[in-house]
């Protein structure tokens, strides 16, 4: 959760909604707007099916479901019991959402290989990728691959995000072919 502390500690976006997808157990009761919202001014909330996204606002998943884009909303996918691939449904989601192009990923400390497919899914489309730069991860092994994969646009610090951010939802006509990847 450390990264995430950092992100939002270093965040002063309002023009955007942010959805995070997190590995947790199937019946997992989350802390997680608790302790979010002591670091940032958005609005943390669990997700309800069908939730239209609004700027300002942090989406989490409800326990026993995954989360997918379609027609500009999050609705749910339940959860079975089994490998986990909550990255990866989201992100192909997002990669086939009518605002694909505008859309950002950004992976963080994580094990395992969920969210691979869905980071090259999602760049494909022609979303954003940032990965946190391994060096200041607990665990690399999901930012390692996300990186060698080639679908990293920013390698960054959890709050240098942020600024990346910031930049790509205030610019219009933003190109990536001059982003990165940045370390």
């Amino acid at each position: 959760m450390i990264p995430l502390i950092e992100f939002f500690d270093a965040s002063v976006v309002t023009n955007a909604s942010f959805v995070i997808i997190r590995h947790t157990p199937v019946d997992y009761q989350s802390k997680l707007a608790e302790v979010l919202q002591l670091h940032t001014h958005l609005h943390v909330v669990q997700t309800v099916h069908g939730a239209s996204l609004e700027n300002g606002k942090v989406y989490y998943a409800p326990p026993h479901y995954h989360l997918i884009v379609a027609d500009d909303c999050l609705k749910f996918v339940k959860r079975t019991y089994g490998p986990n691939h909550a990255i990866n449904i989201f992100l192909e989601s997002l990669a086939v959402n009518k605002n694909e192009a505008r859309s950002i990923a950004v992976i963080l400390s994580g094990e395992g290989d969920d969210g691979i497919d869905g980071t090259a899914a999602h760049k494909k489309s022609g979303g954003l990728v940032i990965v946190q730069a391994p060096v200041s991860c607990e665990y690399s092994t999901l930012p390692d691959a996300v990186i060698e994969s080639g679908n990293a646009d920013f390698v960054l610090l959890p709050r240098d995000i942020p600024i990346v951010i910031e930049e790509y939802v205030n610019q219009s006509g933003y190109n990536k072919t001059n982003a990165g990847p940045r370390h």
